[in-house]
């Protein structure tokens, strides 16, 4: 079995990022699992048709989904199940997809008229290997025998494509090793393996149920590497980053917060409008819970919006005009094309700039108002550039460190060393692997210490963890907000945009080796991309010696606080203010479930109040 080449990893990547849409249509369920995240939800629900259909529409119109999961609670139990999968291919969903208990799927006919309809994947959930185990976990006698048979009859008939979810948890880890064992014996390949995360009866339940994955990592490893067989098809499922070093191929794609923010999305829209808490806030659930990073990455946006706190207002490539400078910002940030275009920024705006420019140009051909930063990231900026800065022209230039100009930096060490003042090297983040892979300089942590070595003396870097640039003093960037996270119309942060900056940006991680570092409360640790193509191995804790003593002091000098952290228990910090000249919201988003929980409420209490 080999490991998978970057080929394999961003064909894995392109697979996983295809839009997908997540439509529920009931709350229903046939089911009783112990760790159900929806239990929390009004159960019994069976949403209407229409509903549900204008919810498949959202998603091709809005999101431009291409593959859509008609889910639940247990959506095979919505009265028009074979109606909405049709109705899901006539919009033009490439694919259609659903979650199931199989409990319907097992009997005679409902399989074929799913097919017919035009289902094209489902997806088994099977929790046990023998009924014993898959029946107490679902709170459902006999749940085992219908799931085992409308798995192999899927199977047989070869036109779906057929795999299995399981929720590992402390009842059935030690038994997933033979959990995957019969869900190939009855021919399916392919895996969905879910950590247990700390919503609804999985919270409730979790002292049955939550475990700590280092007591099993010799199981757990052993069914990951089965992801090495050409045959064999392995996705993780909220699992905690930290726990995959060596196997970082198997590092969800950090677009799944899209689809998790998008399930949440009227919660998250409550909190970002009227600062009403997530319901499941606690910080012992959010310590074992997969977004709790992008609630600390929002929580960290809002702040600084209330405090006034960001630097740079980033309005992209300058086709918008920004209005007033927002929440702080006192320096415009934007991509221009070359020399014409940074001479009209500067005409046109008469704050402060940071430019970043595609071409190269001399830079005595510009006049700026005030202080102007620039952003360099080919060699034929840097050989402009750097060699050209006075005071008068350009107080900073930001290197963007790419494979490309790497090797200039290291033959240009003396020049480096001249302007030490005004320049300093940022390592960038990217939304998507294959960028990460293209442009990120190999062993990051080797190439700063040969650059120390070279240019004799520290530089101002950042984007990376301290230590993968030893020797060097690590700043932090420019507080910036981006234009693109706002609504033109309403002013309003948008949720779907927060979810993907925190993917560009902020998401962030650590090796478990990360826990006895120094700087571990103060360290973000490094992007998620970076990891996922060099591998968690790159990252060397500060323990101890001089080294380790001159870390933690830049650190506490960087955060003299550790950095915010939901886990950790820093309280809400919503709502989000709109943009200048926009007003706050002042109605809640109504959730549908929610409303309907409401009319149930009220109904109870009405039949209550009648006399008898």
């Amino acid at each position: 079995m080999r490991k998978p080449s970057h080929d394999d990893m961003l064909l894995r990547e392109q697979v996983a990022n295809e839009s997908k849409h997540w439509v529920r249509a009931v709350t229903a369920c046939n089911s009783r699992c112990l760790f159900c995240l929806d239990s929390d939800t009004p159960r019994g629900v069976v949403l209407p048709t229409e509903e549900v259909q204008a919810e498949l529409r959202r998603g091709r119109d809005e999101l431009g989904a291409t593959r859509v999961v008609i889910s639940g609670g247990e959506a095979s139990l919505h009265p028009s199940f074979m109606e909405l999968i049709a109705y899901a291919k006539e919009i033009g969903y490439r694919r259609v997809q659903t979650v199931t208990n199989g409990y319907r799927f097992g009997e005679p006919g409902f399989l074929q008229a799913a097919l017919d309809a035009g289902l094209g994947e489902i997806t088994y959930s099977l929790h046990g290997h023998d009924a014993e185990l898959h029946d107490r976990l679902t709170g459902t006698p006999g749940a085992f025998r219908r799931i085992t048979r409308a798995m192999l009859a899927s199977v047989r008939d070869g036109r779906p494509i057929v795999n299995v979810d399981v929720c590992i948890n402390k009842q059935n880890v030690a038994a997933l090793d033979k959990i995957i064992e019969l869900s190939i014996a009855l021919g399916v390949r392919e895996f969905d393996l879910l950590h247990v995360i700390p919503q609804a009866a999985a919270y409730d339940n979790r002292d049955e149920l939550f475990y700590d994955p280092r007591d099993h990592l010799d199981v757990l490893q052993r069914v990951f590497r089965l992801a090495r067989h050409p045959r064999v098809t392995v996705w993780t499922n909220r699992f905690p980053v930290a726990m995959l070093e060596g196997l970082e191929d198997l590092i969800q794609d950090p677009h799944k917060m899209l689809d998790e923010i998008n399930g949440r999305r009227f919660q998250v829209q409550r909190y970002l409008d009227h600062g009403e808490p997530l319901d499941c806030r606690d910080p012992e659930r959010c310590q074992h819970c997969f977004i709790a990073p992008m609630c600390s990455s929002v929580d960290e946006t809002i702040a600084k919006q209330r405090e006034s706190a960001f630097e740079v207002w980033d309005l992209g490539d300058g086709s918008i005009d920004g209005g007033e400078l927002p929440f702080g910002t006192t320096r415009i940030a934007l991509d221009v094309e070359g020399l014409e275009d940074a001479k009209a920024a500067l005409a046109s705006h008469e704050s402060p700039l940071w430019l970043r420019p595609r071409d190269a140009f001399a830079l005595d051909e510009l006049t700026p108002r005030g202080p102007l930063w620039l952003t360099a990231r080919t060699r034929e900026q840097l050989e402009s550039w750097i060699g050209d800065v006075s005071p008068e022209s350009v107080h900073r230039i930001q290197i963007e460190l790419t494979g490309e100009i790497a090797p200039w930096l290291l033959e240009h060490a003396d020049t480096l060393a001249d302007h030490a003042e005004r320049i300093w090297i940022h390592q960038p983040s990217y939304e998507h692997l294959a960028d990460a892979r293209a442009h990120d300089v190999r062993h990051p942590r080797g190439f700063f210490a040969a650059l120390r070595d070279a240019v004799g003396r520290p530089l101002a870097v950042s984007g990376l963890p301290s230590c993968l640039v030893p020797g060097m003093t690590l700043i932090e960037p420019p507080a910036t907000l981006e234009l693109g996270l706002f609504d033109p119309d309403s002013g309003r942060a948008r949720i779907r945009e927060l979810a993907r900056a925190h993917v560009r940006h902020h998401y962030r991680s650590k090796s478990l080796r990360c826990r006895d570092c120094r700087v571990d409360a103060r360290c973000p640790g490094a992007h998620i991309h970076l990891l996922r193509d060099q591998g968690l191995g790159i990252l060397r804790p500060w323990t101890e010696g001089p080294a380790a003593d001159a870390a933690e002091a830049r650190a506490r000098a960087l955060h003299p606080e550790p950095l915010r952290d939901v886990a950790a228990g820093s309280p809400p910090v919503g709502p989000s203010p709109s943009l200048p000249g926009f007003a706050q919201p002042t109605e809640p988003v109504v959730d549908p479930l929610g409303l309907i929980a409401e009319q149930r409420l009220l109904r109870r209490r009405r039949r209550a109040a009648e006399p008898t």
